[in-house]
């Protein structure tokens, strides 16, 4: 009786890990399931903030985009409020941000080179970055 019970006690223990590592496989593939390509969800947010035309500088705004492995945005983005749909700009930042966060891509030399602040300014009638130093 003994041996029934310790050994039901065992394959019950063992199914319950199987059931947990298999369900933690399932949940991992955030990037996989999705089936979001990050250079597809790039140009999309390059060709949505590709007219920064402006009439003054109010309407130039800079996104922080992506996330580089040792900390801080991979690029700076700057659009025109006055032509680019900003939620939609704002919500495919965020995405590419979130999904190089989740990448396991190793480190390379470049990855924590400094990419500088930038300010945007309305100038010669087009939204322009412009490095803080």
């Amino acid at each position: 009786m003994v041996r029934s019970s310790t050994f039901n006690k065992l394959f019950i223990t063992t199914t319950m890990l199987a059931a947990l590592a298999l369900t933690g496989c399932e949940s991992t593939s955030v990037g996989g399931s999705t089936g979001v390509d990050l250079s597809d969800l790039n140009e999309q947010l390059d060709e949505i903030v590709s007219n920064n035309s402006c009439s003054a500088s109010f309407q130039c705004k800079v996104l922080e985009v992506g996330e580089r492995a040792c900390g801080g945005p991979s690029r700076y983005v700057v659009y025109s409020t006055l032509n680019t749909p900003q939620e939609q700009a704002e919500q495919l930042a965020e995405q590419i941000t979130s999904l190089e966060k989740d990448s396991e891509q190793p480190l390379s030399v470049n990855d924590c080179s400094p990419v500088l602040p930038v300010q945007s300014l309305c100038i010669s009638e087009q939204c322009q970055a412009i490095e803080i130093k």
